[in-house]
């Protein structure tokens, strides 16, 4: 029996190897001196393969991820931003008639853009126990998510969830800043700056979380380009929907936590990745789009 997608184990983030066919297995190959080794990879226990700087896939492994339902993406260093990623039509076309009956009613998708708000705040306090120190007192946090599933409640338009969201975001930031050594942060996506790890982590997790909400979104079969908060004009906004889901608990805790304790980059994107599969991400976000998908 094949594994569900929502049951794989997740993603792989790959950097200066090619990726091939041998034996009619997908192997990626590395150059370690005068050898070369091979590090196999299970097509069928994997969603989603993101390739970084110095990457190349052979035909015949990117056949034999596409007979897998493999998601391939090429990304830039790092993990962001991500250039170009495999698609597949036949899809199935339950959950993107549903979405689009959905998409076309302002009420619904209103409806929706809070249920995704919510989903967001149970996540949080799901997973926030498994943390490790140092972290954000759990009374404080809670206290924030009331607040901000209390205002969630009362917004008439997408506008001021997006609003709501930004302040949810920033506050959930002066809560990490008990980190030592981010007592200065300020977030500033896109900042190229190598003395501010901070930041430049933050991005390299979230492109993660949008591989990940990617994944779900093309298995499902739904347009990236139907969102529900971010606006419906900029190209695959329902990927940044998804991924909102999960970003503070997957993504935040792992970069606030590595940067102040001066841990390198490739290290924090392996324990972001090995805590999106501990806290079953990828499944909570499956079961979210599948039950508004059928309200």
């Amino acid at each position: 029996m094949p594994i569900l997608p929502s049951h794989r184990q997740g993603l792989y983030y790959l950097e200066h190897c090619r990726v091939m066919a041998k034996d009619e297995r997908v192997v990626y190959a590395r150059q370690e001196g005068a050898f070369t080794k091979f590090f196999a990879i299970p097509p069928a226990n994997t969603n989603v393969i993101l390739l970084g700087s110095g990457t190349s896939l052979t035909q015949a492994a990117a056949r034999l991820l596409a007979s897998e339902q493999v998601m391939v993406a090429f990304v830039g260093g790092g993990g962001s931003p991500l250039f170009l990623a495999s698609q597949n039509e036949y899809r199935p076309t339950e959950y993107c008639q549903a979405w689009m009956r959905l998409w076309q009613d302002n009420d619904q998708r209103l409806r929706v853009a809070k249920t995704f708000q919510r989903n967001r705040a149970e996540f949080l306090m799901q997973q926030w126990p498994k943390l490790a120190e140092p972290k954000p007192h759990k009374a404080s946090l809670e206290k924030l998510a009331e607040r901000y599933l209390a205002d969630i409640e009362l917004a008439g338009d997408n506008g001021t969830i997006l609003v709501q969201e930004a302040k949810f975001a920033k506050e959930l930031y002066g809560l990490w800043k008990i980190c030592p050594g981010a007592e200065n942060f300020t977030r500033d996506p896109g900042k190229r700056d190598f003395n501010d790890p901070f930041n430049s982590y933050l991005d390299h997790g979230n492109y993660l979380a949008y591989g990940i909400a990617a994944a779900v979104l093309w298995v499902l079969g739904i347009p990236h380009s139907l969102p529900v908060i971010h606006g419906t004009t900029r190209r695959g906004a329902l990927v940044f929907d998804v991924a909102d889901i999960i970003k503070d608990t997957c993504v935040m805790p792992i970069a606030f936590q590595y940067a102040a304790a001066g841990r390198s980059d490739q290290e924090m994107r392996q324990a972001c990745i090995a805590w999106l599969d501990e806290s079953h991400a990828m499944t909570f976000l499956f079961q979210s789009i599948k039950r508004v998908a059928r309200l």
